[in-house]
């Protein structure tokens, strides 16, 4: 995924579709959906008191009624770079012009760039910089709680009709603040040259033979509420998560490098560490080039993230309404099975298409009873207490 500073056992190499997925070396930092009308053709739909047209596979309305915005020239959306950018723009941008004749830029700004772009442009009445945002759901709900969103028209966004459940907020207020478009885990990836079978408890990683031979992300991303589950301990405020933080100054001695996916990925397939947290996109990408490495989620579970797509407040009603088909023709089965695909991460929609293994993986959650063998952190607590977790983890590693 991105860099961390962007939250079934193991499917071997040898029964993977050997589909390369696309690197995310260089992309910055870490999860729909087909929905009835994006798959019977009819992608549009009446929003902001206007009608849309008959639309196609995209999921994108084509027609226009006289109450329909007029089209803007282009849209701005912005987006992680690299692959992550690459991808947005062959399986949702492309269709979304091709169905629309609208052109869409891109912006590379961070998350926390970009969301303090919005605040200062809603707090002075101006036009944010982006007509998309698409964003980490943690993110995403703190721009929620900042009131930075218009809420997504189902009527607009069609194809939000159908989605597994997790791809709605669990917010109140509004039924769709936003829509989660796809998950991801953080599983125990490790060298097959080293670890000799697969690991199936992260308590693995405590033992002495692996003294300096653990890779973490910054700030313990992924990692903290996988220790919380394993010491019984209520993810909250740091001087409540005493056992937390004991268990981490056991695996201190272990711990043999912190960076980002580049950075974990390279040591991980030259055997400079043994064992790391990582998203499986990774791995699965090292493994199309030959690298001895694997994944698996042990059986305390893994800690899932989601990605999202929102469309910022105080903008012209024709960029809320080409922005939100924007966002519904990354709903689309067509499009968003490719998409997830090729990012290496779960659709969060049944009929989105992707390889078997992925399905049959609970590292690639789709299924109630795959999320249920995730470990999930309430969002709220997650905005509320996250920076200090981090912080708590640095200040220990460094210390």
């Amino acid at each position: 995924m991105r860099q961390h500073t962007k939250d079934d056992s193991s499917v071997g190499s040898s029964n993977r579709s050997r589909r390369r997925f696309l690197a995310t070396v260089g992309a910055t930092t870490v999860a729909g959906l087909a929905g009835c009308s994006g798959d019977d053709g009819n992608g549009g739909g009446s929003g902001g008191g206007g009608g849309g047209g008959s639309g196609d596979s995209s999921g994108t309305s084509t027609g226009a009624s006289s109450s329909t915005p007029a089209k803007p020239d282009s849209i701005t959306v912005r987006a992680w770079g690299g692959a992550w950018q690459d991808n947005l723009d062959e399986y949702v941008a492309k269709p979304f012009t091709d169905s629309t004749g609208i052109d869409v830029e891109f912006d590379n700004s961070t998350e926390e760039e970009m969301q303090g772009k919005i605040r200062t442009a809603v707090r002075q009445d101006r036009q944010p910089p982006v007509n998309v945002n698409w964003s980490l759901e943690m993110t995403s709900y703190r721009s929620y709680q900042m009131e930075l969103m218009e809420p997504l028209n189902a009527d607009v966004v069609s194809n939000l009709d159908g989605l597994l459940p997790a791809s709605q907020p669990q917010v109140e207020g509004v039924d769709w603040p936003f829509v989660n478009l796809y998950s991801y885990t953080y599983a125990l990836a490790y060298n097959t040259d080293q670890v000799s079978s697969e690991p199936t408890s992260w308590n693995v990683w405590w033992e002495d033979q692996w003294e300096s031979s653990i890779g973490l992300y910054p700030g313990g991303s992924g990692v903290t509420p996988v220790v919380a589950k394993m010491t019984g301990t209520e993810m909250g405020p740091v001087e409540e998560m005493t056992p937390v933080w004991d268990k981490y100054r056991e695996l201190k001695p272990n711990v043999g490098t912190i960076g980002d996916d580049s950075h974990l990925t390279q040591n991980l397939r030259q055997g400079e560490v043994s064992m790391a947290v990582m998203l499986p996109a990774n791995i699965i990408n090292a493994q199309d080039e030959g690298a001895p490495v694997d994944y698996t989620i042990p059986e305390e579970g893994a800690r899932a993230g989601r990605d999202t797509m929102w469309v910022p407040t105080n903008q012209d009603d024709k960029y809320v309404y080409w922005g939100q088909q924007f966002i519904n023709t990354a709903a689309a089965a067509a499009n968003l099975g490719p998409w997830s695909e090729n990012l290496g991460v779960a659709p969060l929609h049944p009929e989105a298409e992707i390889p078997q293994w992925m399905k049959d993986s609970v590292a690639f959650p789709t299924s109630e009873e795959q999320f249920n063998q995730m470990i999930t952190v309430p969002l709220d607590l997650v905005v509320e207490y996250q920076s200090k977790w981090e912080s708590k983890f640095s200040e220990m590693m460094q210390g």
